[in-house]
C-alpha cells in the first residue's frame, strides 16, 4: 500500500466523522457572518519575473517524522512573513503530518497573509469545514480524485470564495487539472505514492501550464540554485515546508 493509498484510507474516516457535525449545515448558518477570504490567487501571481513564497507551517511528515520539536505555528509565520512570504499553506492533516485545524485558525488570526489549507480533500464536506476555520484556499490532489470530483470540488471552492491550488505530478494529471478548469496548478516534485523527490518534474511539466494559470513549484528546493532554476522556469511561486528549516540557504533569500 502507498503512502497515499494509505493517507486517502484515513481520510475517509475522518470525513465520516467530520459529516456527523453538518458543515454544509453550519455553513449556511454562518455565511453571513464570516468575512470575505483572503486573495490567494492575486498573493501569489509572479509578474514582472518575480518568484512568490507559499512558506510552509509544518510540524511533521511521514518519510521525516517529527520535524520541528519546538513547533509553534504562530512564532514560524510570524518568521516566514520577515523572509517575505506572500500566503502560507498550513498543515491540518492530523494523523500523518500532525497538523491541526487549530493551527491554521491561529496563524490566520495573528498574521494577514492568504492562508491555503493543506489537507487531502476527498468529499465536499471538507470544502465547506475549510471554509469555516478560515482558509482562504484549499488544495485539491488531482492523484486523490475522480476527474468529475475534481471539477465539482473547484465549483464549490469558487462559490464558497475559496481558490484552490491544484496539484498534480504528471502529465495526465496535469491535462486532467487543465480540462477541470484550474487556475492555479501546483507540480509537486514528491511523488506522493512513496514520497521520492526530483525538482525535475516541474521542469519537465512547466512547458505544458498555459498561459493565465498560475503555475507553482512544490517541494524539494534545497538550495538557492535550485530556487533561481525555477525562477528562470517561469514559475510564478514555490511552496517550501522543510527547506525553510533545514537550508540556511532558503532562508537568506530575500522573497
Amino acid at each position: 500500500m502507498t503512502y497515499l493509498s494509505r493517507i486517502l484510507e484515513e481520510k475517509q474516516r475522518e470525513v465520516r466523522e467530520l459529516k456527523k457535525g453538518k458543515p454544509l449545515q453550519r455553513y449556511e448558518e454562518l455565511r453571513l457572518s464570516l468575512g470575505p477570504a483572503r486573495d490567494f490567487r492575486g498573493a501569489i501571481s509572479g509578474g514582472n519575473g518575480a518568484l512568490r513564497l507559499i512558506a510552509e507551517v509544518k510540524k511533521a511528515s511521514p518519510s521525516r517524522g517529527v520535524i520541528v520539536q519546538d513547533f509553534d505555528p504562530v512564532r514560524i509565520a510570524g518568521r516566514y512573513l520577515d523572509l517575505g512570504a506572500s500566503a502560507f499553506s498550513v498543515l491540518t492533516d492530523r494523523m500523518f503530518f500532525r497538523g491541526s485545524d487549530d493551527y491554521l485558525v491561529n496563524v490566520r488570526q495573528a498574521c494577514p497573509l492568504p492562508v491555503l489549507r493543506k489537507d487531502f480533500i476527498v468529499d465536499e464536506a471538507q470544502i465547506f469545514h475549510s471554509r469555516l476555520i478560515g482558509a482562504d484556499a484549499i488544495l485539491l490532489i488531482v492523484a486523490a480524485l475522480q476527474s468529475i470530483q475534481l471539477a465539482d470540488y473547484l465549483q464549490i471552492a469558487a462559490a464558497l470564495g475559496l481558490h484552490a491550488l491544484v496539484e498534480v505530478h504528471d502529465r495526465g494529471e496535469l491535462d486532467t487539472a487543465i480540462e477541470s478548469g484550474a487556475g492555479i496548478i501546483g507540480v509537486n516534485n514528491r511523488d506522493l505514492r512513496d514520497f521520492s523527490v526530483r525538482l525535475e518534474t516541474s521542469i519537465a511539466l512547466r512547458p505544458f501550464i498555459p498561459s493565465g494559470v498560475v503555475a507553482v513549484s512544490e517541494s524539494g528546493m534545497k538550495t538557492r540554485a535550485d530556487i533561481d532554476l525555477l525562477k528562470e522556469a517561469s514559475f510564478d511561486a514555490v511552496l517550501i515546508g522543510e527547506g525553510l528549516h533545514t537550508s540556511p540557504e532558503l532562508r537568506d533569500i530575500t522573497w
